[in-house]
């Protein structure tokens, strides 16, 4: 991987096919409606899509996937099917890319060509992907071309493809481009119907699932000279033009495709879209596509100076985190791969409120409050999934589709991994907070806290003998902790969604009682210390009875993750931590505990943390910061911040680490510049720990719709605020009063 280009642009130097498919998640590309990994428009030869072997229920951490040399992947957010082992999983939709030249009866095709400078990139400041490379044929012409691609950040709905090709001889080449349905998801064919057939320049394909969601697409092809003819076989038609080229005189193909679904308006169609930018040429359409995104990075980039590495890594996370959000559709979140593949099925989990949120919270809150609308959308769901565990309220699923359906089928995650509801909760109050107060929660969101809560009155038991309340059987962030008692982090996010409403629940429907009820429950919910050490806050009742991990047994190579090394059953009984519990309840509470309990914390847990989850070194690095760790504290946030562009390891290769890109902003904004949350103050504070090598972090954030840019050197902070109402600001503890485009300085 080489980050060049202003530090704006990955770069992809050579072809290999070992790596081929992490790329094809890196370099996705997409406009928030529809996204496509980044699969070569030649394809591969014997590389078929349409597999049959149905993949089982199983821990994704541990899983290994059939190995393909590429793998296709269209994604419309929203568009599901039911999948007979997997239950509810987001549809991978027909492959429209297809742009294949051949020469002599030889198609392109990297697995079996003679290329040589192969080289991609991703324009990461205009999200666009371009591809370049020498062939030499079997009948010895030689030609280079260059594939560039966007899908419209203005008109998302909208694919726009080019190939240019240069020869040093005369060479008659034939195009082949269209649509290719040949495509199954793990394993199974969604598709009920499929209709594909010509039209005047292009080729049309209409697509109905078995969820009777409907799918159209619509390519249209054009080249100076090309006379297109019309081909088709099962599922799949193409447009091919034969065309010579001539020296000095390069051939450009340009394929614009359109995809719309039964999601979109009803006058939302692919030939309503293609119409509408008929006119425009490719020039325009990029012009306008990178102004959308320009206007996107203002409100998003995070300057590093200093540390070129590091700012690309960052612009890296940012980008997919720009790319899959859904722009004003409250129906979706983000997909735990980012919408750039299917390992997780593209369901929703509790990565959006406690990773995902807090990045579009501080940058475009409008684009936050489409979380909130969803999970506010699947209030009814919930009910029904608390109603059949035989309680009251509202209980969020593991593993939501779009419609907040439960669609985890691993019993312990779904029965048991109950913290998402506070999660949901600790989102919904946390938006309010941001963008002017709890007390300004709308009623459909006191509504959802307290069914919420409800759910916690009912799930919480009184043992036997004892007067304060317990969860039982429960298993916390720490999935390799499967059933246990008294989770500090579960039991501190149900106090907090107990507490929340409280201070709401009249107006979400609750009555007096309920409210004193609700409050007296969050204030008696346990967060257990140990007996040898009471300054140990203990993740869960037994723990220091458990087996030792025995990593160096087990493990004394370090590489891969554990759980792929031990089995389940191992992993249940022991010390071995998937990713951080103790340690994420400390980040999201920091007042809540002293110095010393979270340094007993660190001590006890990080050595038998495996950090196997993606999750996990963020909020190490920003728990490392707080106890002066900065050493640690840079070596969690590099290994947080590689993971998708390790392509030589996997990388992106199953899709985006999304909820891990957002842990990336969190540890620059909320780790080195030191920023509190709204939940944790109500003034603008920052507290800056900046790694010496960094001679400037620079970042917009807005706060409680005040819009900031905020500067940071050695020794030194400005906050210039850009809104229109002064703020109090504080900077390592000294408060300044900064007016309306002025300038503070610390």
């Amino acid at each position: 991987m080489d980050c060049t280009g202003g530090n704006w642009i990955l770069t992809q130097e050579g072809f290999d096919i070992a790596t081929a498919q992490a790329f094809e998640g890196l370099f996705t590309v997409g406009s928030g409606t529809l996204h496509t990994r980044a699969s070569l428009e030649e394809h591969f030869a014997d590389c078929p899509q349409d597999s049959r072997e149905l993949r089982r229920p199983a821990n994704v951490t541990a899983e290994k996937f059939v190995h393909a040399p590429g793998r296709w992947g269209t994604f419309v957010p929203g568009v599901f099917g039911h999948h007979p082992l997997l239950l509810q999983e987001m549809i991978n939709l027909p492959w429209f890319l297809e742009l294949t030249p051949v020469v002599d009866g030889e198609r392109l095709d990297l697995t079996a060509s003679n290329v040589q400078g192969f080289r991609r990139t991703l324009n990461m400041r205009t999200a666009t992907l371009s591809r370049e490379l020498a062939w030499q044929t079997k009948s010895g012409k030689t030609l280079r071309v260059l594939h560039e691609r966007f899908i419209s950040g203005c008109a998302t709905n909208l694919s726009v493809q080019r190939m240019r090709i240069e020869c040093d001889q005369a060479v008659e080449l034939t195009i082949l481009g269209g649509i290719d349905a040949r495509v199954t998801t793990n394993g199974f064919d969604h598709f009920r119907l499929v209709e594909i057939r010509e039209t005047a320049g292009g080729v049309t394909c209409r697509v109905v699932t078995d969820a009777e969601d409907t799918i159209g697409m619509e390519t249209r092809l054009t080249a100076d000279g090309a006379v297109w003819t019309y081909g088709n076989a099962e599922r799949h038609g193409w447009r091919q033009a034969v065309v010579t080229v001539q020296p000095g005189r390069p051939l450009v193909v340009e394929k614009r495709t359109a995809v719309t679904t039964s999601r979109d308006p009803a006058s939302t169609t692919p030939a309503a879209v293609l119409d509408c930018h008929a006119g425009a040429s490719w020039d325009d359409l990029r012009r306008r596509h990178c102004a959308h995104w320009a206007g996107e990075w203002e409100r998003a980039d995070i300057r590093i100076e200093g540390d070129d590495e590091s700012q690309i890594i960052l612009r890296s996370s940012i980008y997919h985190l720009l790319r899959a959000h859904v722009p004003g559709d409250g129906r979706v979140a983000i997909c735990a791969k980012g919408y750039a593949g299917d390992a997780y099925k593209g369901h929703f989990f509790w990565d959006t409120e406690a990773y995902l949120l807090p990045f579009f919270l501080y940058t475009a809150p409008e684009k936050a409050r489409t979380f909130i609308d969803f999970r506010i959308g699947n209030l009814a769901e919930a009910q029904k999934i608390a109603a059949s565990y035989g309680c009251r309220g509202a209980r969020f699923p593991w593993e939501s589709d779009a419609d907040g359906r439960e669609c985890c089928c691993e019993f312990q995650y779904r029965d048991h991994e109950i913290h998402v509801t506070g999660a949901v909760a600790h989102g919904v109050a946390h938006y309010f907070s941001a963008v002017g107060g709890v007390a300004q929660a709308s009623d459909a969101a006191a509504r959802l806290a307290v069914e919420t809560a409800r759910y916690w009155m009912d799930r919480i038991d009184y043992r036997k003998g004892e007067t304060s309340p317990s969860i039982l059987g429960v298993m916390g962030p720490d999935e390799y902790a499967p059933i246990t008692h008294n989770n500090a982090y579960t039991n501190r996010m149900a106090a907090f969604n107990l507490a929340f409403a409280a201070r709401v629940g009249r107006r979400g429907g609750a009555t007096d009682e309920e409210c004193a009820a609700f409050a007296r429950t969050a204030a008696a919910l346990p967060i257990l210390r140990s007996r040898k050490n009471p300054e140990l806050v203990l993740q869960c009742e037994g723990f220091e009875s458990l087996a030792e991990s025995r990593f160096d047994e087990f493990w004394a190579d370090r590489k891969g993750c554990y759980a792929a090394r031990v089995s389940q059953e191992r992993l249940y009984r022991s010390k071995n931590l998937k990713q951080a519990d103790v340690i994420l309840l400390m980040a999201m509470f920091p007042d809540e505990f002293t110095d010393a309990e979270v340094k007993a914390a660190w001590e006890t847990y990080l050595p038998v943390t495996t950090h196997d989850s993606s999750l996990s070194a963020a909020i190490h690095a920003i728990v490392a910061l707080r106890l002066g760790l900065f050493d640690e504290a840079w070596t969690f946030f590099r290994k947080s911040a590689a993971i998708d562009l390790d392509t030589d390891h996997g990388g992106a290769a199953q899709g985006i680490h999304i909820a891990g890109a957002a842990g990336n902003w969190q540890v620059l904004v909320l780790g080195f510049a030191g920023m509190r949350t709204a939940l944790q103050s109500n003034v603008l504070s920052f507290n800056p720990k900046l790694p010496a090598h960094w001679t400037k972090l620079a970042f917009p954030i807005v706060w409680k719709g005040t819009p900031v840019h905020v500067e940071m050197e050695r020794g030194r902070t400005k906050v210039t605020n850009r809104g229109s109402q002064t703020l109090d600001i504080s900077v390592a503890g000294r408060i300044a009063r900064v007016a309306p485009g002025e300038c503070g300085e610390w």
